[in-house]
């Protein structure tokens, strides 16, 4: 028997992840698979009991239908949402579930994944002149827009809640970093989001501090005469120093005295000195030089005092005076 379905009297519909499910529709329950339907179809945010209502089951059966699909990947939950809504017929995007509590952890936030259909993004894009001219303008900065990207950008604008000009904003900024990748774009600002940053002043605040931060980090790699991009752990390190205000000249100090007595870059020693000095409020150049000379006349006095002769390495001392004793015996890592 051959079928020909016609998909006009469907009514509301919605996107399946078939190629995640498909290697455990064999194996899945009745009750799993319903569940997972009702997920699907129903509104963003949604409890188990409304899942159980909604399937014809008991709670702890959708609960653990619920926890079936997530194991698998099929299905991704972010956790309890106050603003619940109940099943209903409209065309809405992939339910957002409340995930399975485990017994012995809290339950940890996962990532939100948000699926519209073709149509739904078409729809979408027909009845909002704002969305469709956001779409328009993201590709005149050559975006390059498939489907998955389009849906990104609704995700950006409906469940994110950035208005268009926010997002038109960020793209050119993308576009100014040689990054015209929509992955990239939606990246970015959902990392503002997670930080607070949702308003248009927000986002263009939050863009002249990342230039910032940028051309800091430019700058220390030059005085570091480092050619490859810095690793994760450096850029943190990076980061703290521009946030915390120590100029490029205190930097550029404390990598030379590394050099000396490391012969290597180490960030750990750099960090080490850095915060011993803004400790002992030492904040310029000048105060660099004159604390040097006042650990050399001490070490002179203390020597001359106790009949021994001042032959330690210079540079060793004023790292044990530092604090960093440690790490000269041992060659400390560094990282």
């Amino acid at each position: 028997m051959e079928y020909k379905f016609v998909s006009d009297s469907w009514g509301a519909a919605f996107s399946f992840p078939w190629a995640a499910a498909a290697p455990f529709i064999k194996e899945c329950s009745e009750i799993q698979l319903k569940v997972l339907i009702c997920a699907l179809a129903g509104a963003r945010y949604t409890t188990s009991a409304v899942l159980a209502d909604t399937a014809g089951c008991s709670e702890a059966d959708a609960m653990a239908a619920v926890n079936y699909w997530l194991e698998r990947g099929v299905l991704c939950a972010e956790g309890v949402r106050e603003d619940v809504h109940r099943f209903s017929s409209k065309n809405e995007p992939v339910s957002l579930v409340e995930s399975v509590k485990p017994t012995q952890a809290a339950p940890v936030e996962k990532k939100v994944t948000v699926r519209y259909s073709q149509r739904e993004m078409s729809e979408k894009a027909e009845k909002d002149a704002t969305l469709k001219n956001l779409i328009n303008e993201i590709q005149s900065l050559q975006f390059s827009i498939n489907g998955t990207e389009f849906a990104k950008i609704i995700e950006l604008y409906e469940y994110y809640k950035f208005d268009a000009p926010s997002i038109l904003l960020a793209a050119d900024y993308c576009r100014s970093a040689g990054k015209c990748s929509v992955a990239y774009l939606y990246t970015i600002m959902v990392n503002w989001y997670k930080e607070g940053i949702n308003t248009y002043a927000d986002v263009e605040e939050a863009m002249i501090k990342a230039a910032e931060v940028k051309s800091f980090e430019n700058k220390i790699m030059r005085i570091f005469g480092m050619e490859n991009k810095p690793s994760k752990k450096q850029r943190e390190y990076i980061r703290e120093w521009s946030k915390l205000g120590y100029n490029t000249e205190l930097i550029e100090i404390a990598y030379n005295k590394c050099m000396d007595i490391k012969t290597k870059l180490s960030f750990s020693y750099i960090d080490g000195i850095l915060k011993n000095w803004a400790n002992g409020g030492i904040t310029t150049s000048e105060q660099v030089a004159e604390n040097d000379e006042q650990f050399k006349s001490k070490r002179a006095a203390s020597a001359e005092l106790s009949g021994a002769s001042y032959d330690l390495d210079e540079f060793e001392n004023f790292a044990l005076n530092y604090g960093f004793g440690d790490q000269v015996r041992s060659g400390g890592r560094g990282e």
